[in-house]
């Protein structure tokens, strides 16, 4: 699967960058070493990627560059550092992520570069991370011991992690399915792997068919519940509706396919598990499942007719999209406190 790396939760100090994709033109003869800070781009509440440029005559002979960054104005080697690893050898571009910033902070940063000679700077960039739009709150246990960490979001409690769990509340045990045709078969509730792969199931959690859902033994924790179509819209609402909230949902890191925008401002941390077992018209038969680094994709606790029930994805289109599908497509489940 193809990854594109958007945002890593990793160390102030020493952070990999990339070539710049934004700074084009041509090679261009210069004998003074000069460095360029441009830009700053796709700003998080605790991220953000700072683009610079070296003279493109010096790119061979220098044997260091990145962004230096604080919150102090002019920063040097002293304070934080992104140190860079590609660069574009006929611009001299490069970019940099700053990552585990302090939300709703002012920031100063600079590009660097460093020849034989000593080191030279850009000019100062300054940038404000986003507001964090959650709280940290409690862990909870499923019947399983699985642990899941959770964060409050206008006022409600919400796992940050999918549900992974083999049992319902009363201890009976849900099962596993990887055929197609007796998943397909299913009117009761079930659960599997992306791809019956257990390590998928490592990342991702597990999924699950609408039945599994809507079984009276219960498939939440005890005080937590499937959320409701209602309460999916509440959430994508605050969040600024169906444009935004997808891109303040999405995990950081290297799991989207992308190119995708993630800022996790929301706390959610949505990652892109894809679904199973949507068949019929919809997924050829000998591809059971589908879009894993593409889309995230949960169930509400809300039918929508006899055969299908309202859902929620994240999508690469960097939008939230609400629909219905088949109850018996296997789709991941986050959980809500009551």
């Amino acid at each position: 699967m193809k990854k594109i790396l958007i945002f890593s939760l990793v160390s102030v100090l020493f952070i990999s960058c990339g070539a710049d994709p934004e700074v084009g033109g041509t090679a261009i003869v210069d004998p003074i070493f000069s460095v360029q800070t441009k830009s700053v781009a796709s700003i998080g509440h605790e991220s953000a990627n700072v683009f610079g440029v070296i003279s493109p005559s010096f790119v061979a002979g220098t044997t260091a560059y990145g962004i230096v960054y604080g919150l102090t104005p002019n920063p040097t080697l002293d304070n934080s550092i992104a140190v860079g690893t590609v660069i574009n050898p006929a611009t001299g571009g490069f970019s940099c992520v700053l990552t585990s910033l302090w939300h709703n902070t002012t920031y100063y940063a600079r590009a660097y570069g460093t020849t034989a000679d000593g080191t030279k700077y850009g000019d100062q960039l300054s940038f404000a991370t986003l507001n964090q739009l959650y709280t940290n709150a409690g862990a909870v246990l499923d019947i399983d011991g699985n642990t899941y960490t959770s964060v409050l979001i206008n006022g409600k409690q919400w796992m940050q992690k999918n549900l992974n769990v083999t049992k319902y509340r009363n201890g009976d045990v849900i099962p596993e399915v990887t055929d197609m045709a007796e998943w397909d078969a299913l009117t009761t509730g079930a659960w599997c792997y992306f791809e019956n792969d257990t390590a998928n199931g490592v990342i991702y959690g597990k999924l699950y068919n609408w039945y599994a859902i809507n079984d009276p033994r219960g498939l939440a924790p005890t005080g937590w519940h499937i959320p409701t179509d209602a309460e999916w819209t509440g959430l994508t609402t605050f969040l600024g509706g169906t444009s935004k909230a997808g891109i303040k949902m999405r995990q950081l890191g290297d799991l989207w396919s992308g190119p995708v925008l993630a800022t996790n401002q929301a706390g959610f941390t949505a990652v892109p598990a894809g679904y199973g077992y949507l068949t019929h018209s919809y997924m050829p038969e000998d591809q059971p499942f589908n879009s894993l680094g593409d889309v995230a994709f949960w169930w509400s606790a809300t039918a929508a007719n006899a055969n299908a029930a309202y859902s929620l994805n994240v999508n690469l289109n960097n939008s939230v999209t609400r629909g219905s599908v088949l109850k018996k497509t296997a789709l991941s489940v986050r959980c809500v406190k009551y």
